[in-house]
């Protein structure tokens, strides 16, 4: 699990990384090539990551908490899972990241009450903010295998915010050889104005749930290509507005592997506000209601 070659930020430095419009890295040959091919290699089969849920044009995402358990993932991915949500790939993180954290939410270490390289770190369970035990330690991190099926040319997504619980996000691309498909890039976005998307500090006004912003809102001020290998890695914020472009239509799926931490602990319970329009904060209370959220989709 100390295996440090296994890190997507072996090759990786502090310098590396813009500050505009927010902190993030980009990365081509992430990891070492012979590293990569054999993950690459070793990739589960997709009938694994749906985990027996039914094939659409959608995405299905496969948690490291099962991921790690699982006898037909290779030795290899679950070193690899093991790694990236440990203490030590988090101090890895703060290794590059910590200056541009502190920029980022100058407050939060008073709020945690303790120190970044402090923290607890711990392995997301399934269920997310719903599952009492991810509230163990100060961090729950993730590390999971994505796929994204577009059989049908489609958007993947628009520009949109994370959850406000996140403090980071990554993605490490795995596309095959066979993938002749053009787009799936991720876009790196900023707000055309400032003040129409924030209202105040710590604040996004959002225009569809769950966190979406119209397109001719934003500016895409930089585009990371869907290639092999190539690493993504932003701390999120309100201002950490991203999108993945249309897909043409094709049978081979967009597969990436998703790095994410939260901090579920926060006595706020997040570290920036998402303000709804209330049209949309109605839908969003309907479809929680156990009796009542068919009525959302009228909305």
């Amino acid at each position: 699990m100390h295996n440090s070659r296994l890190s997507i930020l072996s090759n990786a430095t502090e310098e590396d990384v813009f500050l505009d419009p927010y902190p993030h890295l980009v990365v081509r040959n992430a990891l070492d090539k012979e590293i990569f091919q054999q993950l690459r290699d070793e990739q589960p089969d997709v009938d694994i990551v749906l985990n027996g849920r039914e094939k659409k044009d959608t995405w299905y995402d496969y948690p490291a908490i099962l991921a790690c358990e699982n006898n037909d993932v290779s030795p290899l991915w679950r070193e690899f899972m093991e790694y990236h949500t440990s203490d030590i790939f988090f101090r890895e993180i703060l290794r590059i990241f910590k200056n541009a954290l502190n920029r980022t939410y100058p407050d939060l270490e008073d709020t945690l009450g303790k120190e970044l390289k402090a923290l607890s770190c711990s392995r997301r369970r399934t269920g997310a903010a719903k599952n009492p035990r991810n509230y163990e330690t100060d961090l729950s991190m993730e590390c999971q295998f994505y796929v994204n099926f577009t059989e049908q040319p489609r958007a993947v997504r628009g520009p949109h915010v994370d959850r406000p619980t996140e403090l980071y996000a990554a993605l490490l691309y795995f596309r095959g050889d066979d993938d002749d498909s053009v787009g799936s890039d991720l876009d790196i976005c900023k707000a055309k104005n400032v003040t129409e998307l924030y209202p105040s500090p710590g604040k996004i006004k959002v225009d569809e749930p769950p966190m979406e912003v119209i397109d001719n809102k934003v500016d895409v001020v930089r585009t990371v290509k869907y290639e092999a290998n190539t690493l993504v890695f932003f701390i999120n914020s309100e201002r950490s507005i991203h999108a993945v472009s249309p897909r043409t239509a094709t049978p081979v799926p967009r597969r990436h592997v998703n790095f994410t931490g939260d901090l579920f602990n926060l006595d706020n319970k997040e570290l920036f506000e998402v303000l709804h329009t209330p049209k949309h904060k109605l839908k969003v209370w309907l479809e929680e209601q156990p009796l009542i959220w068919r009525f959302a989709n009228y909305l």
